[in-house]
């Protein structure tokens, strides 16, 4: 959505997925960040960029199912202090993971772009993209 390096690449990951699954805090950061974008590059920008891509950004996370963070969550990042080597959120992003693969008995692939939550996820035996 932000033409960045890797919008092509990313796109074809969401594409092969048929369910997509996150934590809330992917709404939360998508938002955050279309919005920070648009104040950054406002005079480069028109007036429609922002209504524009925050409809295209709702229209792929309705496609979407999120989990709350709970204490669940948090009990699994208190008791994997592996996942204390990456950012917060992230180890929010993979403990939501590995509750949601154990409560469901499922294969998950874990797309990341990030050296250290792709370490993590290999780690934790999730199929994952290759950097």
């Amino acid at each position: 959505m932000l033409d960045e390096k890797k919008k092509t690449e990313a796109y074809e990951y969401w594409q092969d997925s048929s369910i997509r699954v996150s934590s809330i805090l992917l709404r939360i950061e998508t938002v955050v960040s279309l919005r920070r974008t648009y104040d950054y590059y406002k005079k480069k920008l028109d007036d429609a960029w922002l209504s524009e891509k925050s409809k295209l950004l709702d229209e792929y996370l309705n496609e979407v199912n999120y989990r709350i963070i709970g204490t669940n969550v948090e009990r699994e990042i208190y008791f994997k202090k592996e996942l204390s080597k990456c950012r917060s959120l992230d180890a929010i992003h993979i403990a939501t993971a590995l509750k949601f693969r154990e409560m469901n008995n499922t294969d998950i692939i874990l797309y990341t772009f990030d050296k250290t939550m792709h370490e993590l996820a290999e780690h934790y035996r999730f199929k994952t993209n290759k950097l």
